[in-house]
């Protein structure tokens, strides 16, 4: 009896070592999309979405890789010794260790195994949302808000990332330019590809919008749409955030620089007349 007590206690101490793996991961995803911005003005909830769906298909060791300057020396330091162990985890622990589980004395090293890779997992991901908590703070982010979000979720209301019907491509066929209100009696410049797909500046050029159609406080840009359709370079180079050009038709340059204070951004055109 105390056998098979052990045995079920090893498979529950697998589960938590593993999920404890998938918080890490979730951690380093929400650390990568927030902290890879420049400046925490920068950053739109398109974009945020953005860059997090991109970091949840990225794997444990992608996301090491990516995060290594973002986080604290005491978490750094220790995230190669998590990978290696989450991998073993996933990939080798029941093969290398199934003999262990017909003694009671390798079923209580195989549970002690598991629960250091558990505490290694679970204070990594602490000390990272210690790390992200302040930052996060900055942005409006309160423990209210987190709060009534989990009681969304609870209760089936929970607010799902919503993402283009396909991929940013590196060259986009611009056919018209919209003004659309947004937030603050300010309004956005939301770009329409010639395949119907909606996208808006981000602070790298073109990125994720939640908008899907044109609704009826959308009026066309008069002054940019004269210079449309147009090819144009959707993450165009640029040496610091939301500084940046699109080349239009007609020789028309659209330019994009960051402005202090509550908006992200201005923008002007620049004509060969110019």
């Amino acid at each position: 009896m105390i056998k098979e007590e052990l045995i079920k206690e090893v498979y529950a101490q697998f589960g938590l070592a593993y999920y404890f793996s998938e918080c890490l991961h979730k951690s380093l995803c929400i650390s990568y999309a927030f902290e890879s911005f420049q400046q925490p003005q920068d950053i739109t909830r398109p974009r945020f979405e953005e860059k997090l769906t991109e970091a949840f298909r990225l794997t444990l060791g992608h996301l090491i890789e990516k995060t290594r300057d973002l986080l604290p020396p005491n978490v750094q330091n220790r995230l190669e010794l998590a990978l290696v162990k989450r991998n073993y985890l996933a990939h080798y622990f029941w093969f290398k260790r199934c003999h262990m589980m017909v003694s009671e004395e390798g079923l209580l090293k195989l549970i002690q195994e598991l629960q250091e890779m558990t505490d290694l997992f679970s204070e990594l991901d602490r000390l990272i949302e210690e790390d992200l908590w302040p930052k996060l703070q900055t942005v409006g982010i309160t423990e209210e808000l987190i709060q009534c979000s989990l009681e969304k979720i609870i209760a089936g209301e929970q607010d799902e990332i919503s993402s283009p019907p396909r991929k940013l491509k590196k060259q986009e066929r611009i056919i018209s330019i919209w003004d659309v209100k947004a937030e603050q009696n300010l309004s956005a410049l939301i770009f329409e590809a010639d395949d119907g797909c909606f996208w808006q500046l981000c602070e790298a050029g073109l990125g994720w919008t939640r908008l899907k159609t044109p609704g009826p406080d959308w009026s066309v840009n008069q002054n940019l749409q004269q210079y449309l359709p147009a090819t144009v370079n959707s993450r165009p180079a640029a040496t610091e955030a939301w500084n940046y050009e699109f080349s239009l038709a007609k020789g028309a340059i659209l330019w994009v620089k960051r402005e202090a204070g509550e908006k992200h951004y201005v923008w002007g055109i620049k004509t060969p007349k110019h």
